[in-house]
């Protein structure tokens, strides 16, 4: 049997700012590799170099899905996030009408 996720929106809105700055992070990551490529491409040419650089940027492609695959899923955690506050402000909205509307309990 599966075991339930529990969340709260503080717990989500910590999350969703921890996937931001490693967004953040790699970003910076992956403009350092680059700007070290564009100076090694300026002295290094030859078969190796193109089959490097080849490499290179097909592990730059595989990083980038990365980077999309995080903000996605920061994107989704912070409508989620949205949708559980107004899920919870609505509830308290109804749970208060419903306080007001109803007659007291007799004896209580």
């Amino acid at each position: 049997m599966a075991q339930q996720v529990q969340t709260s929106t503080p717990g989500m809105q910590h999350a969703a700012q921890r996937f931001a700055e490693t967004v953040s992070d790699f970003n910076q990551q992956l403009q350092k590799v680059n700007t070290t490529m564009s100076s090694l491409q300026a002295s290094w040419t030859g078969d190796a170099s193109r089959d490097f650089n080849t490499a290179m940027d097909n592990w730059e492609r595989s990083f980038q899905v990365i980077i999309n695959k995080l903000i996605e899923i920061m994107d989704t955690m912070g409508v989620n996030t949205k949708a559980y506050v107004n899920a919870e402000e609505n509830a308290s909205g109804t749970a208060k009408y419903f306080a007001q509307a109803l007659p007291p309990l007799p004896g209580v």
